[in-house]
């Protein structure tokens, strides 16, 4: 007998079971049996891909049918991958404890952590003094030398397919010329480890130094495409985060970087469209500008 009962035929079957512990729970007593690991009844976690439950101490994301998510094995080998990476680079984020799949009704990967304690980026920034949030940006900035470096492929996300997938010919006559014209010209390693969305929520604050978490969409990419939902959105429209990471990440043009970065997402269309607060009539001199003016308060300066 099978210890997952319910039919899952499409996503919205897993979207409508995937906070409910009752329908979980004798597949997580099974995985943690085997595991011996200590049981306890899980409580639900809401996250936006996996089943999610804290049980005890710790907490177990199963991943969802392949059947309804054909990304589903490349989010747990990234998920795997990254926290066994950090525990090795010695950077925060949840303590991976076990890492398996089990032959139920489904095929499920699941893992199992000790997640972090602490509070989020953006609780962080709602209560904290100047100094505080400048010298937490500088942590994160140096944790971010150690994170953004070298690693073999880990899933079979290719960076290079996905960012085909952009569209920027909508965003002015010109501009996905001047793209192309522009990274030319550049110097980009590919072989970076990228979590992607660095954001208020993914960003931990914890007693001692800054952490990382949710890591299913990590990838291998160029490193500037880490500092986009870094720098317009988790330090967006606060200077004294922002000059703590510019003092960490010790960059001599981070508003290149970025640039960088935005043209090498596949979502860059969709940020530089949030950056610019218009959807079409841009050209690469625009965004360059109105980044400088982001990261460094004035046009034209360095980052």
């Amino acid at each position: 007998m099978d210890y997952f009962q319910t039919e899952i035929k499409q996503w919205s079957d897993w979207q409508a079971v995937v906070t409910t512990s009752a329908v979980f729970e004798p597949l997580i007593r099974q995985i943690y049996s085997s595991e011996h690991e200590p049981f306890k009844t899980p409580v639900a976690v809401a996250t936006d891909f996996c089943a999610t439950f804290a049980v005890g101490p710790t907490q177990i994301a199963i991943f969802p049918p392949a059947v309804v998510a054909a990304t589903t094995r490349d989010r747990y080998q990234a998920e795997r991958f990254s926290l066994t990476r950090l525990a090795r680079l010695q950077l925060m984020a949840p303590r991976l404890r076990h890492a398996g799949f089990i032959f139920d009704a489904y095929q499920f990967y699941y893992v199992i952590y000790q997640p972090l304690t602490g509070v989020t980026l953006t609780e962080f920034k709602a209560t904290a003094e100047p100094l505080a949030k400048a010298t937490l940006g500088q942590q994160l900035g140096a944790a971010l030398l150690k994170l953004n470096t070298a690693v073999p492929q880990f899933n079979q996300v290719d960076h290079t397919e996905v960012e085909q997938l952009a569209t920027w010919q909508p965003l002015g006559a010109t501009f996905a010329t001047e793209r192309a014209q522009f990274l030319a010209q550049q110097t980009v390693q590919f072989d970076q480890f990228v979590h992607g969305e660095l954001t208020g929520e993914t960003i931990i604050v914890t007693a001692d130094q800054v952490g990382f978490c949710h890591f299913q969409t990590a990838q291998v990419a160029p490193r500037q495409t880490e500092l986009v939902p870094l720098l317009l959105a988790a330090a967006y429209q606060d200077p004294d985060l922002m000059a703590g990471l510019k003092k960490g990440l010790a960059s001599p043009d981070l508003v290149t970087d970025l640039l960088i970065g935005l043209l090498w997402r596949a979502d860059g269309p969709s940020w530089i469209r949030q950056v610019m607060g218009r959807e079409t009539g841009i050209t690469l001199a625009q965004v360059q500008a109105q980044l400088a003016i982001t990261i460094n308060g004035k046009a034209g300066a360095k980052g």
